[in-house]
């Protein structure tokens, strides 16, 4: 039986590293994205922006001197398809003259499909901080930066608590993978060292 010293075993180690990045996937749906979004195409169907974005973007509409309808669909027009539908809605519906309530009624429906993330939390924020604003006449960007940071920590709660569980999560794999990779470098070379010496 031939007895492997440590350099041999980093070289057949690094040897099993490179053949398994060898036969890993490339990712081709991600540079695919990538060289859409420099070349200036239009996102895909299953991109939905976050809630502090959506906001963000509706207070520099805001900023820039455009009525409540008209940034919604300004904004809705620069997201996805589900965000635009329900912002498009809610706009149609407030130049209408339908009132404050039933028009953001309508966008709930959109708020419930699948794969739209924070899109409800937003919908439910814009509402709320735009209603006095539309009803009284109030200045609408303060109350939406404010409420724009309150969505931004409660989004962040929301991460803190998934990485929390995903590391409790990692640690059991981690260890079916560290263990046996311990044995094979450090402890079996040990043993067999000694059963030669």
């Amino acid at each position: 039986m031939i007895a492997l010293t440590g350099p041999v075993w980093m070289v057949v180690a690094a040897c099993g590293v490179a053949a398994a990045v060898w036969w890993l996937p490339a990712p081709h749906a991600a540079t695919v994205r990538l060289q859409d979004v420099r070349a200036g195409a239009p996102h895909g169907d299953d991109w939905e922006p976050s809630g502090t974005l959506v906001i963000a973007l509706v207070i520099a509409a805001l900023e820039q001197g455009a009525s409540i309808p008209t940034a919604l669909r300004t904004v809705g027009a620069c997201c996805g398809p589900v965000c635009a539908s329900a912002l498009a809605a809610v706009a149609d519906a407030l130049e209408q003259g339908v009132p404050w309530g039933d028009a953001w009624s309508v966008a709930g429906a959109f708020a419930d499909e699948p794969g739209t993330r924070g899109l409800g939390a937003a919908l439910h924020t814009l509402d709320d901080a735009l209603r006095s604003p539309w009803q009284d006449g109030s200045a609408a960007v303060p109350r939406l930066r404010a409420a724009a940071e309150q969505l931004d920590t409660l989004e962040r709660m929301h991460i803190e608590r998934a990485a929390s569980t995903l590391s409790v999560r990692l640690l059991l794999p981690m260890g079916l993978c560290f263990l046996p990779a311990f044995l094979c470098i450090a402890v079996v070379p040990t043993i067999m060292s000694f059963v030669q010496g």
